[in-house]
């Protein structure tokens, strides 16, 4: 996914976009996998750069419990977070248009 930024975020921005990231990620992963039944979850999401901005997003899931697919469902958590970054910098109005 890459969008073209109109203007450089500020660190404000940068944290928002972050936070929103990771808002989306434990709230898709939570959608999926009851929070009792995890053992261990780390989600990072870390901004570097300003113009282009490039995110990155690890998702580290331990479940106690339960048949799930976690390469699946590391991906699905991951794509809700860059969806929601992606929404987010269009809520800021930073991004020019998306591209393909």
């Amino acid at each position: 996914m890459s969008i073209s930024l109109r203007k450089a975020p500020n660190a404000r921005q940068i944290e928002s976009i972050c936070n929103a990231a990771e808002k989306a990620a434990r709230d898709s992963l939570f959608g999926k996998v009851h929070p009792k039944r995890l053992e261990d979850l780390n989600i990072a999401v870390e901004a570097k750069g300003s113009k282009p901005l490039s995110l990155s997003v690890e998702v580290s899931i331990d479940v106690l419990e339960g048949d799930y697919d976690m390469k699946t469902l590391a991906r699905e958590v991951t794509d809700a977070a860059f969806s929601a970054a992606e929404k987010k910098v269009m809520e800021l109005g930073l991004c020019r248009k998306p591209r393909s």
